[in-house]
């Protein structure tokens, strides 16, 4: 009969995106362990080394299993359901709708859908998700037996991006002038409140120190008249400093933005995970957050957690990190201690592990 064979799906096999980056290396150590493996998606991206295949190709025994990494709504759901082996719903969230109604309705048509059709597996003897609100979320859906596998954090590229030509351009354009830094990473999308941001930044910049500057560093692609009404946000507060960048990735130097960053302020109200906020620990850049979703189950006991978006409150933490060394100390510190809890060889300890009581739980 052989070695089962263990594949994974999902929409877009994409470079740089943190989905794509765990697919590419849960498929390396597949490989690495003895199993056949490959990538399948409907889209896929040719800046990836091994880009898969098109999902269409995506064929199996009944002994086989396939992971299926959801997180909107796809043909291909109704395309696994008829997979004839093991399936395993991976669960990355799905930003609620509402979000994107007046932005992208189409997309906000395809979450919508995600959000119905993820009920439809819930009597799947076993589930991932990729952080412990994504686990909350699908028991509270009536899902029965769901493990947390987190995501395969690796820092070499991005710190190598960093050292790069283009990084070392970003900090001399930005760091060494005494102006304050405050930095946010993400796409540009109405659920990551950057419009937020723009709010806080207006207090901390008028009421507490002209010298500084807001970098909002990701693509507009999915709600490009969103980033119109952060431009128009700005202009109505009077703020030139308001630095839209678009898409930025390590190959333009993303790694210099968190290199030049004093402080990371995120006030999204809605992650599954988000991955920058592990990314400016790594820089000890102390990071502020609004305790939403899944916000704390990544942050931990590390940065700052705020429950409330007062923006006077925000404006004078972002002064107290940056003029109180011991402060600024005790926060850094305790930010590379929770980045020792996503070691990739704790990760992949915990991946190995879930993969042999799936196989287990499949053979029962």
């Amino acid at each position: 009969m052989g070695k089962i064979a263990i594949h994974q799906i999902m929409p877009g096999f994409l470079y740089g995106d943190a989905l794509g980056n765990q697919a590419a290396y849960i498929r390396a150590l597949l490989r690495e362990w003895g199993y056949k493996s490959q990538v399948y998606a409907q889209f896929r991206d040719n800046r990836i080394a091994d880009p898969g295949l098109d999902y269409i190709r995506c064929a199996g025994r009944p002994q086989d299993i396939l992971i299926y990494h959801y997180s909107i709504g796809s043909p291909l759901t109704d395309f696994v359901r008829q997979w004839p082996g093991k399936l395993v719903i991976y669960y990355h969230n799905i930003t609620p709708a509402h979000f994107f109604q007046d932005y992208n309705p189409e997309m906000a048509k395809l979450l919508a859908q995600g959000r119905r059709e993820l009920k439809q597996f819930k009597n799947a003897p076993l589930a991932l998700a990729a952080s412990k609100y994504n686990q909350q979320e699908l028991l509270e859906l009536g899902y029965r037996h769901v493990e947390v596998v987190p995501y395969f954090i690796y820092f070499d590229e991005l710190l190598k991006s960093a050292d790069s030509p283009a990084g070392r351009e970003i900090v001399e354009r930005y760091a060494g002038d005494g102006w304050v830094n405050i930095l946010f990473v993400g796409r540009i999308v109405p659920n990551k409140r950057q419009d937020d941001l723009i709010r806080a930044f207006d207090y901390y910049h008028h009421q507490v120190n002209a010298r500084s500057r807001l970098l909002l560093v990701g693509s507009d692609a999915n709600a490009p008249g969103y980033r119109v009404e952060l431009e128009m946000i700005a202009s109505v507060l009077g703020l030139d400093e308001v630095h839209l960048t678009g898409p930025v990735g390590l190959k333009e130097g993303l790694g210099g933005y968190f290199r030049a960053a004093d402080v990371f302020l995120c006030l999204s109200e809605h992650e599954g995970f988000c991955v920058p906020l592990l990314e400016a620990m790594r820089f000890d850049v102390p990071v502020i957050a609004y305790r939403a979703t899944g916000v704390p189950y990544t942050m931990g006991n590390a940065g700052i957690l705020i429950a409330q978006k007062r923006y006077d409150v925000i404006g004078e933490l972002i002064d107290l990190l940056v003029n109180d060394p011991h402060l600024r100390h005790q926060v850094i510190t305790q930010q590379r201690r929770r980045l020792n809890d996503f070691a990739p060889e704790i990760t992949a300890k915990i991946l190995q592990t879930q993969i042999k009581n799936m196989i287990a739980l499949f053979e029962q």
